[in-house]
């Protein structure tokens, strides 16, 4: 039963950061002005668009609403089966010495995320807590994800990685993680567009104009953030400070790839990565190009964090890599 919750946990995860980043992109974070309900309601309310709901200043917008409320159920059906996660591990505790930290945090992250989706709505899509609420979309589906790691028995590894080599692996973790940050930093800034559809150019020149002192600006609470409040330049400059990430982070992964290339176990892991690597330069690059459009903007999000995934798999192959028992694979 706990493997069966596992897997339905990370299938489930994976549908809801895919319907949180359409819900993002398609502008819908407000359509449901309240929390959890939609004007009051558990469903959206059944009229038409445009219609002005006693008590709140922002007219209906059906589709939109749907979207939202869609991604509401799927993310409280995964809390509910976190907390059944966390019930079976401990239950099998005695028996297979199961490790309860990682299940404990998956449960307490997961109510962390739901108060993330209301402050979006209550904050008015403030780009610090939309952002926030992104990477614990991201956590949430790593901690599933390493959790199902644990349950493999692993081999002991044929020949000893380097100890530079294991610094370098963290070091393309941490630098994929900013980058992934900066991602969602430049997303709720509506900044994707700011430099047009060039690419490398931007507006015309390789170095444009920027305001970098408000490129970071956290903002204050309570303004309506929605379309953005940023000028031109500030957007600029997160849109290049991205692009300059994706090149620091896709040099340091190739450098990690060619690194780890004479270790054979890890040989299909590297490969994975690479072409995961491979496919989000050229989504990133697309979205530019083609104005954004929806169906590559999600991708590009969703590849971000199977390209995530497939670090921490290398990662759990290096520094787990002793020979586990079926008593010890749950910790």
């Amino acid at each position: 039963m706990y493997k069966h919750l596992l897997k339905l946990s990370i299938v489930l995860v994976l549908i809801v950061v895919i319907l949180g980043t359409y819900t993002r992109l398609s502008d819908a974070g407000l359509s449901c002005p309240d929390w959890p309900g939609c004007y009051g309601q558990l469903t959206v309310p059944s009229a038409p668009d445009g219609t002005k709901i006693e008590g709140y200043d922002r007219p209906l917008e059906v589709s939109k609403g749907y979207k939202e409320m869609v991604h509401r159920y799927a993310a409280s059906i995964l809390g509910l089966v976190i907390l059944l996660l966390w019930w079976q591990a401990f239950k099998q505790k005695p028996i297979y010495r199961q490790s309860m930290p990682l299940p404990t945090f998956a449960v307490f992250f997961v109510i962390l995320q739901g108060a993330f989706g209301m402050w979006t709505v209550t904050l008015l899509v403030h780009p610090g807590i939309v952002t926030l609420h992104l990477l614990g979309g991201f956590v949430t589906t790593s901690v599933l994800f390493w959790l199902f790691l644990n349950q493999k028995i692993l081999a002991r590894a044929p020949v000893r990685i380097d100890s530079s080599n294991k610094i370098l692996l963290l070091v393309v973790l941490t630098v994929l993680i900013f980058q992934i940050t900066l991602g969602g930093w430049t997303s709720t800034h509506y900044a994707a567009l700011s430099c047009g559809e060039q690419f490398p150019a931007c507006l015309g020149t390789y170095w444009p104009d920027m305001d970098l002192s408000k490129a970071f600006y956290w903002g204050p609470l309570g303004v309506d953030y929605e379309y953005g409040v940023l000028e031109g330049p500030a957007r600029v400059g997160i849109q290049m400070m991205h692009r300059i990430g994706a090149l620091t982070t896709a040099v340091l992964m190739l450098l990690f790839v060619y690194r780890f290339r004479h270790y054979a176990h890890l040989k299909s892991s590297l490969l994975v990565t690479g072409g995961l690597l491979a496919l989000q330069v050229t989504l990133g690059i697309l979205n530019v190009l083609l104005s954004l459009p929806m169906i590559i903007a999600v991708l590009h999000n969703v590849v971000a964090l199977l390209l995530l995934l497939s670090v921490l798999n290398i990662i759990h192959k290096v520094f787990k890599n002793q020979t586990q028992t079926s008593s010890g694979c749950l910790s």
